[in-house]
């Protein structure tokens, strides 16, 4: 048996070996310091020239090492920031088309915005080489966005001022990763805070003895207040003891509550994909000041979010990356919406593999689908022992995409033909550009007239992300986007609500309209305001095109209230629901029941363990049964143990007698 004490002694080795294998391979590099930064071991050199002529040497170390390593030039051998702008200007193709220059001290990075970005990198990237010989700085090309959002440029230019906190921040963070273990990896143990038996506030704790590491931390749809958190207060969880936290998406129900965290004292790091960065600042930026105009006191306050921005490392999809001395993690596309990931944990050096699917979709494309805007969840893993995968339609199938689609152009003809309205409570990320994209190609085709389309709320915003990250949408859109310079979330008729004056338009304009607006289950927002004076008039419709959770106002008209409380100028008002209400499903981001059991059938390996989440009851019930009894249709070998846990239960997942278990479950 290993003792805690060898276990100690060997990572001190470890730290030592790793050091000295460094200094042999880079040595020629005139290394000025070694720093252990966030999940990195960065390397700062004095002498760029001997990485540009030896850069498969930094490849086969961190193969070797497997361990991320970055070479960074030494501040001090950096030149100016203007005179390095000025460099780029004059010596970058004349009609590369730069934009903006922006310097990331932490990194080392100057970062060029351009309209035409493979001119100034070519084909042989020669001129990235070229500015880090000259400059001391590495070369990071963008292409302009189509759309600029207000939020994200304030965000970028947070972290450019405190670079210097983040680079404190994330020594002490590498420090913490790569510290000596105390005990080693003892079990693998999952712990449900949120979204077990339910929908919304998802939050998982995984602790292996030596780590703990929460994956997500959100809000329940249902508002505000203790009953809408995950159980942080739970006995297994302690804010101090928490090496890190991986948010899968930028959905409120996933990261709701993540600066809350930081509120109590949280300074460790959070790993997200780059476009989930972006995206859930200005949800939880919003979600303060949708709070306060409802006379609601937020959870959490701006300094909160700043606090957590600090801590983020972004961490793109396929790249392994440690978190904790005994864990590492890797994102995988998971379909759902923009950065949306899959989450696998790999345990104690290859002793256990988990894989949290978090919210995603899987399909099979058949055909060119060029209204989808992402590539299905990724279905191959290198090991996977168990698996926690949603089930939000656990119980049903909705209708095929191209048959919501035709179903939302039908709704739209039928109101403009009588003068009316069409209110679309979209959430912000995902369901809003799906819906601008079929909107604005029925316009196109001419499958539906062309009637003002008014966007409200935070989906401004979040569609500049996307057009950020063309190289993550499907290709026939992406194609629209980088070669044709065509933006598919705008259309002649697509008008930004910026303002109230603006708002007052939507409203009173005289004829037929389309209005989409935040929030998607109408629990706030702007969607709100319209619906107030839009539901007395049997002209309008208000369609729902995603999922409607318990307890919402979203919900509660879906399911035939007709007549609700809302509030006007701080009084409460009855309010009559005489418009038309519709519900379209095919728009949904989840794996349907089909599409669940189709990924089960074609993951690769199959997991010993399925644990069942983020589904209502009935939901959760439906899907387990159908494993338990088609385990041999789903291309299982041996019957996988189906675990269906409510919230505050804990799975000890290893060491675990998953034969009796199993027997026990199927006898």
């Amino acid at each position: 048996m290993v003792t805690s004490r060898q276990v100690r002694h060997h990572s001190s080795d470890q730290r030592l070996l790793i050091l000295k294998e460094i200094y042999e391979v880079l040595g020629g590099a005139d290394i000025a310091t070694i720093e252990y930064e966030g999940p990195e071991i960065a390397v700062y050199v004095k002498n760029p020239k001997f990485i540009l002529e030896h850069e498969d040497k930094v490849k086969e170390l961190a193969r070797k090492l497997r361990k991320r390593i970055v070479v960074r030039t030494h501040p001090k051998i950096r030149k100016s920031r203007e005179y390095t702008a000025k460099f780029i200007l004059e010596h970058a193709p004349p009609d590369s088309g730069i934009v903006d220059i922006q310097f990331d001290d932490v990194l080392g990075e100057v970062r060029v915005i351009a309209e035409k970005p493979g001119k100034i990198l070519g084909k042989s990237k020669a001129f990235r080489n070229v500015v880090l010989a000259e400059t001391g700085w590495r070369l990071e090309v963008y292409r302009k966005p189509l759309l600029r959002s207000g939020i994200l440029d304030t965000v970028l230019r947070h972290l450019q001022r405190h670079s210097e906190e983040i680079r404190k921040a994330r020594r002490e963070i590498g420090e913490r990763i790569f510290r000596e273990m105390l005990v080693g990896t003892r079990h693998v143990r999952v712990v449900g805070l949120g979204s077990f038996g339910e929908v919304g506030r998802s939050c998982i704790l995984v602790d292996t003895g030596e780590s703990r590491v929460l994956l997500d931390v959100g809000l329940s749809p249902s508002g505000y207040g203790p009953n809408a958190y995950p159980y942080l207060w739970a006995p297994e969880f302690r804010v101090e003891e928490l090496d890190a936290v991986v948010i899968s998406h930028a959905h409120m129900d996933h990261v709701g509550l993540l600066p809350l965290l930081f509120k109590f004292g949280f300074r460790g790091p959070v790993y997200v994909t780059p476009p989930t960065r972006d995206i859930m600042i200005i949800v939880l930026k919003d979600l303060i000041n949708l709070a306060r105009r409802e006379g609601v006191e937020p959870p959490f306050d701006f300094s909160d979010v700043e606090m957590a921005l600090t801590r983020v490392i972004p961490v793109s999809y396929n790249v392994v990356t440690d978190v904790a001395p005994d864990i590492k993690l890797t994102f995988t596309n998971a379909g759902h919406i923009l950065g949306s990931a899959m989450v696998h944990l790999h345990i104690g050096q290859g002793m256990f593999n988990l894989l949290y699917t978090a919210d995603f979709k899987f399909y099979r494309i058949k055909n060119d689908r060029s209204t989808r805007l992402l590539p299905p969840a990724d279905y191959q893993f290198h090991r996977v022992e168990a698996l926690i995968m949603e089930a939000t339609y656990g119980a049903k199938d909705t209708p095929p995409r191209e048959k919501a689609e035709e179903e939302l152009i039908h709704l739209v003809n039928d109101v403009a033909k009588k003068g009316g309205k069409l209110l679309i409570p979209v959430m912000a990320v995902g369901r809003g550009q799906e819906i601008l994209l079929v909107l604005n190609e029925a316009i196109k085709n001419g499958k539906i007239p062309e009637i003002p389309i008014y966007v409200d709320g935070m989906v401004y915003e979040v569609t500049a992300v996307y057009t950020n990250y063309p190289e993550l949408l499907v290709k026939p859109i992406r194609d629209r986007m980088l070669h044709q310079g065509e933006n598919p979330f705008e259309g002649p008729s697509t008008v930004y609500v910026t303002d109230y004056s603006k708002r007052d338009e939507a409203l009173n304009i005289g004829g037929p309209a389309v209005i989409i607006a935040t929030s998607g289950m109408m629990n706030g927002g702007p969607i709100v305001e319209y619906f107030k004076y839009m539901a007395g008039d049997e002209r309008n419709a208000l369609v729902f095109v995603s999922y409607q959770a318990p307890g919402t106002l979203g919900r509660r008209i879906q399911s035939g209230e007709r007549e609700v409380e809302l509030r006007f100028d701080g009084e409460i008002r009855r309010v009559k629901v005489k418009l038309r209400v519709e519900t379209i499903e095919g728009f949904t981001g989840h794996s349907t029941r089909s599409e669940l059991l189709s990924f089960l059938k074609r993951l690769r390996p199959k997991p010993r363990t399925v644990i069942l989440n983020h589904g209502e009851p009935s939901a959760l019930a439906s899907l387990a049964s159908t494993i338990k009894t088609s385990w041999q249709r789903l291309g299982f070998e041996t019957p996988p143990l189906v675990e269906v846990p409510e919230n505050l239960e804990s799975l000890r997942l290893y060491p675990s007698n998953i034969k009796t278990k199993t027997a026990l479950l199927y006898a």
